[in-house]
């Protein structure tokens, strides 16, 4: 018994002796309690939308989606055409040239969807690489502005259920990334082999040029009727 009771002194001490110790492991050095941090938001979804680099990108993205659009648009009407004076043809040809005429057609329209698939893809890496430089702006003078207001943290807009008016850093960061980014210019944009697909940030990614959707006829199983003799 008296042992036991020696033992339950011995720990008390030994608890009374590190109370104090973790006592100050868990308390700032100096016994000072930390403030809160200086937090404020930036809403980036406004940026990309209101810039005049985010701008001047989406006013070139339209023009070149105007331009491929057009041009395959001419493109699908010619192979239309060339699908058609096929089947006209396939009366009057042989199956060997009909056969070889199809061949050829086909490798057109292989062409044409290669073209289109590579011109979607020139278009959505220069949009990538320009939002890129956007981002990259845009967080270099967010930076400044939170040295500037001394503060300690910086949140997305659209992480915030609720924040005061005041602490909305977006204004300044807007006029300040305007005045270090007015514009950006759209690159032509590399197309590497099996770069996967990519969307846009801006709200209206580029458009991509669909691939004209023309068949080729399929070749007759039976021989085609003796081509009447021409004119003379």
């Amino acid at each position: 018994m008296l042992r036991r009771i020696q033992c339950l002194t011995i720990a008390f001490l030994i608890a009374l002796m590190a109370a104090p110790f973790a006592a100050a492991a868990g308390a700032p050095a100096g016994g000072k309690k930390l403030a809160p941090p200086l937090t404020a938001v930036i809403d980036i979804q406004r940026i990309l939308r209101e810039s005049t680099a985010a701008q001047s990108v989406r006013s070139q993205l339209d023009e070149r989606r105007g331009k491929l659009r057009d041009e395959f648009a001419k493109l699908e009407n010619e192979l239309r055409s060339a699908e058609q004076e096929l089947e006209r043809q396939r009366s009057v040809l042989s199956a060997d040239a009909f056969e070889e005429k199809r061949h050829a057609y086909e490798r057109r329209v292989g062409d044409a969807q290669r073209k289109a698939d590579t011109s979607r893809r020139q278009l959505d890496n220069a949009f990538q690489g320009a939002l890129k430089q956007i981002q990259t702006a845009m967080l270099q003078v967010a930076e400044g502005v939170a040295q500037q207001m001394n503060l300690d943290l910086v949140l997305p807009r659209s992480q915030v259920i609720f924040v005061a008016q005041d602490l909305d850093i977006t204004d300044p960061v807007l006029k300040g990334l305007n005045a270090k980014l007015p514009s950006v210019k759209l690159t032509e944009g590399k197309v590497p082999s099996e770069q996967p697909e990519q969307g846009g940030e801006f709200g209206t990614g580029p458009s991509t040029a669909k691939p004209p959707r023309t068949a080729p006829p399929a070749a007759k199983t039976t021989a085609p009727e003796a081509a009447p003799a021409p004119k003379r």
